[in-house]
């Protein structure tokens, strides 16, 4: 029983890759001089409804151009391609993500299958220095952490109040937590073992978040998932990060994350989990953005033997013609546990292109060797992804 419950989080990891959900953010937006999210998003660390600003540099900057580039946004930057012009007071927008997706387990038979990941709302009302944003959407089937009832979904909502121009921002509600590097990649180990993705992981709670010229961080306290029951599931503690960016290239910060629950949902056990870490990203020229972190994970669940593990991630995005990126990603995940037969792996390569104004289309391959347990197991996967934001 105590193994069972030990690798259960090395075996979500597993089979995580085959429910894969939507992300926002672009940590490769590094290349044109973008170390802070805040130009561009509502959220102060990034994804979520983006700025008329965003808008316009997804236009500008993001999509491929079949002749001189712009040097202002088209009309189709505009929420619904610029069919609705909502007042100044309101940001709005949505996304649309369907997936084809191929997976063998090694010794078993190759599945397909074709996913709604993501059918998404999303608002930010501002009034003065009050600012109120919410999601909401649909998966494809029920069982998700942000879900309200059944496939309705709401991944975010807070209310907030904004400070020295809206460089600090104090709010409250269902928050992505702020850990590492925000990616689209949310099946990736580091966002898995850290439970920091911002597909469903987001928690109740309360942030600071502050954005300068040469630092930017934020710092939630955790009062746990209420769109999870019961009580006992619930974790509670604090997570946060600090980025410091010595050059308009280089960004480089530490991450923290400690919580606990009466009842952990993956241990089922009392546990206290600590994530602590260090991530970067840097760009050498526009043609090319190194990114990393590392995680170092501890689980003291009672009755369990305690584990202290570690995540890693290495990624290179390459973009030799505008709005077309070549993607590289290494990583490893080593749960900590005793028992289990080593560090996994995983290797990624993917091509994403960003085609026309506000839609990419992306296609990975993604293979890794998993540590379940005493045993290893063998996963590769290919994938589509047809992606549209309004």
């Amino acid at each position: 029983m105590r193994s069972v419950r030990t690798t259960s989080l090395c075996a979500l990891l597993a089979v995580g890759l085959l429910a894969p959900r939507p992300a926002g953010a672009y940590g490769w937006m590094i290349r044109h001089g973008y170390t802070s999210c805040t130009p561009c998003h509502a959220d102060p660390s990034g994804s979520g409804v983006l700025t008329p600003y965003g808008r316009a540099q997804g236009d500008i900057l993001l999509q491929s151009h079949f002749g001189a580039a712009p040097q202002e946004a088209s009309p189709a930057a505009g929420f619904l391609w610029n069919a609705l012009q909502p007042p100044e007071w309101l940001l709005a927008g949505g996304e649309f993500r369907a997936l084809a997706l191929g997976t063998q387990i090694r010794g078993a038979p190759t599945t397909a299958a074709l996913i709604p990941m993501q059918a998404d709302l999303s608002a930010e009302a501002h009034l003065g220095r009050f600012r109120a944003s919410a999601t909401a959407g649909a998966v494809g089937s029920g069982g998700s952490a942000a879900s309200l009832f059944g496939r309705l979904i709401a991944r975010e909502y807070s209310l907030g109040v904004g400070f020295k121009d809206d460089a600090a921002l104090l709010r409250a509600g269902r928050i992505d937590l702020p850990f590492g590097l925000r990616s689209i990649e949310h099946t990736l180990f580091v966002r898995q073992a850290t439970r920091t993705d911002v597909n469903d992981t987001q928690q109740h709670g309360v942030a600071f978040a502050y954005t300068g010229e040469l630092f930017r961080g934020e710092m939630m306290g955790i009062l746990g998932n209420y769109q999870v029951s019961p009580d006992s599931h619930r974790e509670r503690g604090y997570s946060g990060f600090a980025e410091l960016t010595p050059t308009t290239h280089l960004a480089v910060g530490v991450s923290s994350l400690i919580t606990h629950a009466a009842d952990d949902l993956y241990l089922r056990a009392p546990n206290t989990r600590q994530a602590h870490g260090l991530f970067f990203r840097y760009s050498p020229n526009q043609l090319l953005v190194l990114m990393g972190e590392a995680d170092l994970i501890l689980q003291r669940p009672s009755g369990i033997p305690a584990q202290t593990g570690a995540a890693t991630l290495l990624q290179a995005d390459l973009e030799p013609w505008q709005g077309l990126h070549f993607i590289a990603s290494a990583e490893t995940f080593n749960p900590g546990d005793p028992g289990a037969a080593g560090t996994s792996l995983g290797g990624w390569l993917g091509l994403d292109w960003f085609f026309i104004s506000h839609a990419d289309l992306r296609l990975d391959l993604m293979e890794r060797s998993m540590v379940v347990g005493n045993s290893r197991l063998g996963v590769f996967a290919y994938m589509a992804q047809g992606h549209i934001y309004f």
